[in-house]
């Protein structure tokens, strides 16, 4: 759950939910919401998702030249795994397609994906080779971040390699982003993630921006 946009909520309307109209929220947010929910939590989690949906369709642009080890350099080094299968998960604009061998990628908020869709809601009947995570599993609590990395690493097959960029918790510089929460990633975190999940931690490294770059494969 968002804890900004929740403790806001709190803080404005003192837990009384009536008071949470489709004009506080306009005015507060800047979120359209013609929806009546029966707690905080609902609410919370709605108009989370509102504000990333307006944010990553409609404001940001990619600029994968900048990224020193999670950008383009990415293309040659996964097409040399000879993939059978690529999974880009929070793919924006799809900049990878046609690119990196037998890659498809999913996006909850972009229209180019070739799914538009969540990496929770996302079903497949095969497993990936490689998975990418380039700024996508970077929204929430540590509980939402940790049951999004639980269904990665399942999606990824025996072997298998998952290559990341993370945000330490940094917001963007844009005000649209005002109520987006950065979860803070940190080294100790992907150290325990990979113990959790019997992965094994290839690269760890700062990448531009303060943003962290690291690669686990799958045991």
């Amino acid at each position: 759950m968002n804890i900004k946009i929740y403790q806001k909520i709190l803080l404005d309307t003192q837990g009384d939910i009536s008071q949470i109209t489709a004009d506080y929220i306009k005015e507060t947010f800047n979120i359209n919401c013609d929806q009546k929910f029966t707690s905080i939590e609902e609410y919370v989690h709605y108009i989370d998702n509102q504000c990333l949906d307006a944010y990553f369709s409609k404001i940001w642009q990619p600029d994968m030249k900048k990224w020193k080890y999670s950008g383009l350099k990415l293309i040659d080094e996964i097409n040399a795994l000879n993939p059978r299968a690529v999974l880009d998960v929070g793919c924006g604009y799809n900049e990878f397609k046609g690119k990196i061998k037998n890659i498809i990628g999913i996006d909850p908020y972009n229209d180019q994906a070739d799914h538009k869709i969540s990496i929770l809601d996302f079903q497949s009947n095969k497993k990936f080779d490689v998975i990418l995570c380039l700024g996508s599993i970077n929204f929430g609590s540590q509980d939402k971040i940790t049951t999004e990395i639980a269904k990665t690493v399942y999606l990824l097959e025996e072997g298998g390699t998952i290559f990341f960029r993370a945000n330490p918790g940094v917001s963007h510089d844009r005000p649209e982003s005002r109520w987006i929460e950065f979860f803070a990633w940190n080294v100790p975190f992907i150290i325990e993630l990979a113990e959790k999940f019997n992965l094994k931690v290839l690269d760890i490294r700062d990448d531009t921006n303060q943003r962290k770059y690291f690669v686990y494969r799958k045991i």
